[in-house]
């Protein structure tokens, strides 16, 4: 399964800040550079706030054949950032009256449309904006035609007879689930409600307020000539173009215009969107310690508080996050599908040091690929790999990204070889065995398909597009669901701190029968069981082992995520 993601505010993402710097720092700059030297990243521009002074820095490319530079004036997708631009698009509508937070959205939408409820309680304009509807990350029925523009033919229709079909499976406003569904949804409901487009009402309300001229979703002429193309593992990929769920993640902009929006949103100056800016910065939910406004995330730093949101399309990444209360903020724009989230962190004070960057085997394989061809190009990988080089960093998403390039170019055969190399390399992971299980079914090889999508299912239970071809295949599911019955006193055992790294600190605790994780700065979310001493999350393809030690105790447990096994003591 090609991994399609607006964000993800990562389990192991570290929010902890201790100061701010003035400016951007050499620390920065050297580690930007690096990023770009090594291939991570094609291009990146970083903008430090203070007041009216901004800081720019860029390194990099707009693209890896032209080496036109990148710039503030550069146009980049901003993913979902673009949620908070849906947030204090409703906060605009709340201090002027026209909407409540406490609205149910059916009044919003045509009566046709059945909206799920729990417990006598409906789905508020609320629990859209701060992700805790009970609607899921992304809908079951979102099947694009195109995996590179995934969003494009995810129609009204569609939306709607998701929304219709959808039981909830937990009680509203009981928990934290991020959404791009139900930002998308936010956002349809504000043009019913306006009568507006999304693009037209982000111009009019924020963006010409703000001095904005060139955040829009439609690229225009200007756009289009300063666009920093996408990249994902060093291959240039396709823009996306979200429709329906605009809300979610359609944005495009500079980073010149990005910085007028914190500024705005800092009060630097106050457009007439301001007093919806302030609104949606107020706390709106809170629960076991983790807080969010409208749309935006909160960080704790002694007394202060860090608000700040990220973003990801298939080629770009973003960040933006400022102090509260003061006149000190970030924008981190790339133009491809590594990490800079860390740099904008770090102007805001994270204390941990930059790991230095190493060349991702996707970009040495598919190069090898266009010279030598496939054959050549496994054995190489297998022979990097063997070594355990440093100079490489090694995942199941470079090969599967990389498989999906060449599944899109129809070069199948060598898609097919990436896959099976992929799960040869990773045979505990379960995205790998479902992308091969695609390959299989688009060459036709049905008994291969199921074999594939079978395994994907029995190691993330919570993978529902497996679930869904499996059923559409005619395979009865229901005999591979996991029923792992385990003690509470078992359960309890796992209960603890454990430190995954200084300061980083993952907390288990129960409830009942059910375990929790809340890693520091996060959501809590829900573990479940695999095995006695084994449980993965639904909220992200990741995985749990509660590890015993010489005393026959639990002293530590495994994060399984992304290829890597990373293990954290036990501390309390």
């Amino acid at each position: 399964m090609k991994k399609i993601t607006l964000l993800f505010v990562a389990l192991l993402a570290c929010l902890q800040v201790v100061s701010q710097s003035e400016k951007i720092s050499e620390e920065v700059k050297t580690h930007a550079q690096a990023l770009v030297d090594t291939e991570h990243n094609v291009g990146i521009v970083i903008a430090f706030i203070n007041g009216n002074t901004v800081d720019f820095f860029s390194v990099g490319t707009t693209d890896l054949q032209n080496n036109i530079p990148v710039n503030e004036q550069s146009v980049f997708e901003i993913g979902s950032i673009s949620k908070v631009f849906t947030t204090t698009l409703l906060a605009n509508e709340i201090v002027n009256g026209t909407m409540k937070l406490t609205d149910p959205i059916s009044k919003y939408l045509p009566k046709e449309v059945s909206v799920p409820s729990r417990n006598g309680r409906e789905i508020t304009l609320l629990d859209l904006a701060t992700h805790t509807s009970g609607l899921p990350r992304m809908p079951n029925n979102f099947e694009p035609k195109n995996p590179n523009n995934p969003y494009v033919d995810y129609t009204q229709e569609l939306m709607y007879a998701f929304l219709s079909s959808y039981e909830l499976p937990r009680d509203i406003g009981s928990e934290y689930e991020y959404s791009n569904y139900g930002m998308g949804l936010l956002g349809h409901i504000l043009e019913r409600h306006t009568g507006k487009s999304y693009e037209d009402l982000v111009i009019e309300k924020i963006a010409v307020p703000c001095e904005m001229p060139n955040t829009k979703l439609v690229f225009n002429d200007y756009m289009k000539s300063h666009l920093a193309k996408p990249h994902a593992q060093g291959v240039e990929v396709s823009n996306w173009d979200l429709t329906s769920l605009a809300g979610a993640g359609g944005i495009r902009a500079t980073t010149k215009d990005m910085v007028q929006f914190i500024k705005a949103n800092m009060g630097v100056f106050k457009p007439s969107i301001y007093d919806a800016m302030a609104f949606s910065q107020k706390v709106a939910y809170e629960n076991n310690g983790m807080k969010m406004g409208l749309g935006w995330n909160f960080a704790q730093n002694g007394k202060d508080t860090v608000v700040w949101h990220n973003g990801a399309t298939a080629g770009y990444r973003s960040f933006t996050g400022f102090i509260k209360g003061t006149q000190k903020g970030v924008v981190v724009l790339g133009n491809s599908d590594g990490d800079i989230g860390r740099l904008g962190m770090k102007l805001l004070g994270d204390p941990r040091p930059f790991s230095a960057p190493k060349v991702s085997i996707q970009t040495v394989i598919n190069k090898e690929i266009e010279t030598n061809g496939i054959q050549s190009a496994i054995k190489l990988y297998k022979k990097l790999n063997a070594e355990s080089s440093n100079d490489y960093t090694f995942s199941e998403e470079a090969l599967n990204t990389l498989g999906y390039k060449y599944a899109a170019e129809n070069k199948d055969e060598i898609a097919l070889e990436l896959f099976k190399l992929n799960v040869e390399s990773y045979p505990n992971a379960s995205n790998p065995y479902d992308s091969l299980g695609e390959m299989y079914l688009k060459l036709e090889d049905t008994t291969n398909a199921i074999s594939n999508y079978t395994k994907s299912l029995q190691l993330n239970p919570a993978n529902d597009n497996a679930q869904s071809v499996l059923t559409q295949l005619g395979v009865d599911t229901s005999k591979l669901k996991v029923d792992v019955n385990i003690p509470e006193a078992t359960l309890e055992s796992y209960c603890g701190k454990y430190e995954l790294q200084p300061g980083f600190v993952i907390t288990i605790t129960r409830k009942d029968k059910q375990l929790f994780a809340q890693a520091t700065g996060q959501p809590q979310f829900e573990l479940f069981a695999l095995d006695i001493n084994k449980f993965y999350l639904k909220v992200v393809e990741a995985q749990v082992t509660f590890n015993t030690n010489h005393n026959d105790e639990i002293g530590s447990l495994t994060l399984h995520q992304n290829g890597q096994n990373m293990p954290a003591k036990r501390i309390k």
